[in-house]
């Protein structure tokens, strides 16, 4: 598949690429700091697995059912518009989870559902405007920056979280509020020299078609990152600490592999440039695989702490990895009018991955407490994606040899 040229290229500017990235971190900070800290409070509180996987899958539900309007709203209103839109809602929602823990639980829901909708806003913006701007020969790179800063805040988030709750209290929540404020001028200046939508192209642009068997490749990325981002790190806690880990050990595996899968990306996005961004992800399936596996039997027999910290951080390595990758995969091969209708996929794809991973990772632990299996529960989930990926990549070769309007 020949790489598309991008017509924007010239609006790229450094400032707007920091901008665009930076908006990123924040949606990092902001997963991180909520999703496992949230569930470890529930947990302590006494709600059942199921009750906390609903909370996070509240997120996951926005993305899935909104992502593909914030797709419309884009190829309308241009990326920097949405971007900093989406900045701000996240501040606001963020800070919001405090007052629900405050008030009543059930709150959590629709701050979620909120902060779902403020996450996707900025996913598929700053998603469109960086695959259109770069050139193919730098796209991994590109794509692995944009991913490293994301895992960095979501690691960082997940790794802050806990000292923050035990100092402030749920006043912690409002940190992110304060970031939200200090980043919205900032990428406004940033992003002011991204092209302003063409009225004249935007209905062409919304309607752009996207051609599935060429996308779901890169799409599949999206899957696998949204039960890594969200469906283990939001439940993980839950079966940390009934494997006897405290709360801070439970959070400091969801944070090491979080921070493994950022290490990971310059690598694996400078590599795809150079050899091709298949064969890295069929290096990256095995050894998910391989890590999930490992980790599984390892937490089930009670090695211990560190030995689940360094299998959790290889499933990172493996997960992470594949995110920048599916992205160049999405630019390569994706034409420019259509990308607001794939960077909505993708973020579609990560919002029902997001949504079944938690829901189905809290029905994995409760039949792994019955069974006796405990310890399996999420890796074992982690192992079944790494899977599904072989039988993608052999798809795709025979896809690839379909002429091209077959398979809209």
């Amino acid at each position: 598949m020949t790489p598309q040229p991008r017509d924007e290229s010239h609006a790229l500017t450094l400032p707007a690429v920091a901008a665009l990235i930076l908006s990123m971190g924040l949606v990092g900070v902001s997963f991180g700091a909520s999703a496992p800290l949230v569930a470890s409070i529930l947990e302590e509180r006494g709600f059942s697995e199921y009750y906390t996987g609903g909370v996070s899958a509240a997120l996951s539900l926005a993305i899935a059912l909104l992502s593909p309007l914030a797709g419309r709203w884009v190829a309308r209103s241009g990326a920097r518009r949405i971007a900093v839109a989406g900045i701000i809602l996240q501040g606001v929602c963020f800070s919001a989870l405090g007052l629900a823990l405050a008030v009543h639980e059930d709150l959590l829901f629709p701050v979620r559902f909120l902060l779902g909708l403020a996450a996707c806003m900025t996913f598929v913006a700053a998603e469109t405007a960086l695959l259109r701007g770069v050139p193919a020969y730098t796209r991994g790179r590109a794509m692995a920056a944009y991913g490293t800063v994301l895992g960095l805040g979501y690691g960082g988030g997940v790794l802050a979280s806990g000292p923050a709750y035990e100092w402030l209290g749920l006043v912690c929540f409002a940190l992110v509020g304060i970031i939200a404020i200090v980043m919205t001028p900032v990428c406004l200046w940033g992003m002011k020299s991204l092209p302003r939508p063409d009225p004249a192209r935007s209905r062409q642009r919304d309607g752009g078609r996207l051609v599935w068997r060429v996308a779901a490749l890169g799409i599949f990325g999206a899957v696998l990152f949204g039960v890594l981002d969200n469906g283990m790190t939001g439940v993980y806690p839950v079966e940390g600490q009934r494997l006897g880990f405290s709360r801070v050990e439970a959070l400091n595996i969801v944070g090491v592999m979080l921070i493994a899968s950022v290490l990971i990306q310059p690598f694996c996005g400078m590599i795809a440039d150079r050899i091709g961004a298949k064969r890295v992800l069929a290096a990256l399936g095995v050894i998910g695989l391989a890590a999930s596996l490992a980790t599984g039997w390892i937490a089930w027999t009670g090695v211990g702490f560190t030995a689940t910290l360094v299998g959790f951080f290889f499933i990172g390595l493996a997960g992470g990895g594949a995110y920048p990758v599916c992205l160049k995969i999405l630019g390569d091969r994706v034409p420019s009018e259509s990308l607001p209708a794939a960077n909505a996929a993708f973020s579609a794809a990560y919002g029902w991955a997001s949504l079944t991973g938690p829901l189905l990772g809290a029905a994995l632990i409760d039949a792994a407490g019955l069974l006796g299996l405990l310890g399996w529960a999420l890796p074992g989930l982690s192992a079944a994606i790494f899977l599904v990926m072989i039988p993608l990549l052999i798809l795709d070769r025979r896809w690839k040899r379909l002429p091209p309007t077959a398979g809209t």
